[in-house]
């Protein structure tokens, strides 16, 4: 993966070009397909998405929550806090995301507290 595409997120944008190339070795890459779930409530978090194109639609109990688009991230609730999933995020049109994992992202957050901050502050921004 480019290291430029990782750029592009305001969680990585602390990486020097020399981390950001580690973890670009390492990120997945995910596509998928309009009305296709991303992550599912209930479930545990064992990955954390970035939204590379298109956009999710954050639902709970039927009802949508928020719209989460490019360069935003989503399912940092379970990763911050480590409980279960507490909303379903669904493909509004097709999508492509990267994600790290739970492992990869408590390693970026010991390394980069920074990181860590930042998921923190996006949990704050959504009033989570």
């Amino acid at each position: 993966m480019e290291t430029s595409r990782l750029k592009r997120f305001d969680l990585f944008a602390s990486l020097s070009d020399e981390e950001l190339e580690r973890l670009a070795g390492v990120i997945g890459e995910i596509s998928v397909d309009d009305g296709a779930e991303l992550l599912h409530a209930g479930t545990p978090p064992y990955q954390l998405f970035a939204i590379e194109e298109g956009s999710v639609q954050v639902q709970r109990d039927g009802e949508t929550l928020a719209t989460i688009g490019e360069g935003e991230v989503v399912g940092e609730r379970g990763i911050v806090t480590r409980g279960l999933r507490n909303a379903t995020a669904v493909a509004d049109g097709p999508v492509k995301a990267v994600y790290l994992t739970e492992d990869q992202i408590r390693r970026l957050q010991r390394e980069h507290p920074e990181v860590g901050e930042r998921l923190q502050a996006v949990l704050e921004e959504r009033g989570e």
